[in-house]
């Protein structure tokens, strides 16, 4: 074989090759792989609207330490990035390929990122949580990897694929947040000083950009939902802080306050709030998790929720082909 054969040869091998890896890997409109540790490293550390936003609170409960500097937090968040195993490879392929199975047998119709990427952390730079998303990757935790059933685990990357969803496309997160009654924007709702300081960052939420109609006091009230804390860091854990409440925004869906301080009311304050967003799951912390868990439980098949209602109207517009 000659020297531009060989050429030929390798280049024809290594293209079939990567061409076979793809589809194997491809999952709806999108195909997906697994970051390398130095890709991680890379792809955590990346300045975006979510680490550009985070408070003195947020940086400091990350680091579990008072006084944090954001640099001291990416260097800390690139620090917990982990390879793959291919055992672990294999999990999430399994994963993926059964929701692509129920996402092509029910004809939905959804709009995913071109690439997704699956990077493996310890998750201690978010308060030891499963997993989160950022941008087009989802950072899945070792200890889901190793203690998660195949169910479980499947649920996860169902929930965790919701957010890429509605971050790439922001007519179905229009659409969906319906569902429960929330409304999406055009612009973003501005958080007064003193709310932005006690805000809890989320990676999952891309936009603070919806509300809701709830009944507060007997009369009706646009909120928008928001995740904070009470008090300063004090060396507990980032969920030991978390407190959600509603926020009340005027016409011009500004937050309300009262005495120069943003007004926060309790969840239960809202005699409707339980009505409107259902009781399928206890994650009430935002309409994006909300959702998110509503969206996974669509793609899996959990029966016997308590508002069976929701999951119909979820699947009306996952087949929507209006998007």
């Amino acid at each position: 074989m000659t020297l531009k054969h060989s050429l030929s040869f390798i280049f024809c091998l290594a293209f079939t090759t990567i061409a076979a890896w793809a589809q194997s890997n491809k999952f709806s409109n999108s195909i997906f792989r697994f970051a390398t540790r130095a890709e991680g490293q890379m792809l955590i550390t990346e300045l975006d609207d979510y680490t550009r936003n985070w408070n003195q609170f947020d940086i400091d409960v990350r680091l579990q330490k008072p006084q944090g500097r954001k640099s001291q937090l990416l260097q800390f968040a690139m620090e917990q990035t982990l390879n793959w195993s291919d055992a672990e490879k294999e999990r999430i392929s399994k994963a993926m390929k059964s929701l692509d199975a129920e996402i092509k047998k029910q004809s939905y119709n959804l709009d995913f990122p071109k690439e997704i990427i699956f990077v493996k952390t310890t998750q201690k730079e978010e308060g030891n949580a499963e997993a989160y998303t950022r941008v087009n990757w989802i950072a899945i935790g070792e200890h889901a990897l190793k203690e998660a059933s195949d169910a479980d685990l499947k649920y996860i990357v169902a929930h965790e694929l919701f957010h890429l969803l509605t971050r790439q496309n922001s007519n179905f997160k229009k659409d969906i947040y319906k569902v429960i009654g929330f409304t999406v924007i055009e612009k973003e709702i501005i958080f007064p000083s003193d709310l932005a300081e006690i805000r809890i960052s989320n990676p999952d939420i891309s936009r603070y950009d919806s509300y809701g109609t709830f009944t507060i006091g007997g009369q009706k009230q646009y909120c928008t939902m928001v995740i904070y804390t009470d008090r300063p860091y004090d060396g507990k854990t980032l969920f030991d802080y978390l407190k959600v409440g509603l926020v009340p925004l005027n016409g011009d869906f500004v937050p309300i306050q009262k005495a120069g301080k943003t007004i926060i009311y309790a969840l239960d304050e809202a005699e409707d709030f339980y009505t409107q967003v259902g009781k399928n799951t206890n994650y009430l912390i935002h309409p994006e998790e909300i959702m998110a868990d509503n969206f996974a439980f669509t793609l899996t098949g959990k029966k016997d929720l308590a508002n069976p209602e929701i999951i119909q109207n979820v699947q009306k517009v996952l087949k929507a082909k209006n998007r």
